[in-house]
């Protein structure tokens, strides 16, 4: 009730003080000249702001509507104030309930557009995974051919040559069709390996073995026991880290082929000398990705040696298939498989400049604990 809040009895204020009585100074001269008036030519007052004295002289604001009536011919004014301390409250709840409704609205939008760069990415996928089982496929039909339909042929190839090579008479035939013959031979022979060889990198995927902890240590000693070679006999006193997780059969082949290249291309005019060195280093997870950066721990090892090296070649092609820079190399697929290998394990293997000469292979493996 208005009155306690003035305090003030019924008995007090009906029949002894008039409305603007209660009034401030300020608020009843205002109500005379304005309030009063427009009161009594309108016949309604919205929301007018008056101050009310109380008893004991402290000052109540109020937000008044007034509506003059002439019901049974006697005028009356029905009055309602609200105090303005709750006007504020409610103008607050109002203003807070706007931002938050606002709030919503604008989060509401951010969603949309993340929905709609979600869908995007959605498509975007949908057309790699699409991409990667059209590529899958040729890959399957790709190592048919070269597991039968291109193996079969040299297969005959060599069988029709070996027995035309012992139905012929040797003194029935000349030396240039024996030498051709031979050649023939030795070409479907090569071919035969080379298809055997590509089969085996196109499936290196599926023979993969499950990762288990080895000793870096340990798989160099197994790599030079293999070659059987006695020259070579690495360094291996810059192994800062031995613990490795990996595939370790696939990996202690990587590690004897990079041995049988600085083997098999050493210089005539010096000793051979290999040093094999590891540590944990940290790198930017992200190669593809561009712009996008998580550095990480990395198993750094490095291969060098002071053999004849290679030429200067883009790190690109290097590691390519049938890849030959030395008139002693291979097929060309050995550090082919190296990479491939390296790849599997989400690693990175480069060839950097040796500052003494000859090359240095650097391998980055991602460190699992």
């Amino acid at each position: 009730m208005m009155l306690d809040h003035l305090e003030y009895s019924e008995e007090e204020v009906i029949g002894s003080l008039r409305f603007e009585n209660l009034l401030t100074g300020g608020s009843r001269i205002f109500y005379k000249t304005h309030f009063s008036p427009m009161l009594m030519m309108q016949g309604k007052v919205d929301e007018m702001f008056l101050s009310l004295n109380s008893k004991s002289g402290i000052e109540y604001p109020v937000l008044m509507n007034m509506v003059l009536s002439n019901n049974a011919q006697v005028p009356t004014v029905q009055a309602v104030g609200l105090h303005m301390a709750k006007r504020n409250k409610y103008e607050k709840g109002i203003l807070e309930a706007k931002q938050a409704a606002e709030k919503a609205l604008k989060e509401n939008d951010l969603l949309l557009k993340m929905k709609a760069k979600l869908e995007r990415h959605q498509d975007l996928l949908e057309q790699q995974l699409r991409e990667l089982k059209r590529i899958n496929q040729e890959h399957v039909e790709f190592n048919k051919v070269l597991s039968h339909d291109m193996q079969e042929p040299l297969r005959k190839m060599q069988l029709f040559a070996g027995l035309l090579e012992d139905k012929i008479e040797k003194d029935q035939v000349g030396e240039e069709f024996g030498f051709y013959l031979k050649k023939l031979q030795g070409l479907s022979e090569y071919s035969r390996d080379l298809l055997t060889r590509l089969q085996r990198y196109h499936s290196l995927e599926r023979r993969m073995n499950d990762f288990t902890t080895g000793n870096l240590e340990e798989m160099i000693k197994s790599a030079i026991t293999t070659l059987n070679i006695p020259k070579i006999q690495p360094d291996v006193s810059g192994l800062k880290v031995k613990e490795i997780r990996a595939d370790i059969p696939k990996l202690t082949w990587v590690l004897k082929e990079l041995l049988f290249n600085a083997y098999q291309f050493r210089s005539e005019d010096k000793p051979l000398h290999i040093s094999i060195a590891s540590e944990l280093i940290k790198d930017n997870y992200y190669k593809t990705v561009q712009d996008a950066y998580r550095y990480t721990d990395f198993i750094q090892i490095r291969v060098r040696d002071n053999s004849k090296g290679f030429p200067d070649i883009d790190q690109g092609n290097f590691f390519g298939l049938l890849n030959k820079f030395h008139r002693e190399s291979g097929k060309g697929l050995g550090l082919a498989y190296c990479k491939k290998i390296v790849d599997l394990h989400e690693g990175r293997i480069e060839l950097k400049d040796n500052a003494e000469g000859g090359s240095q292979f650097i391998i980055l493996l991602p460190y699992l604990p």
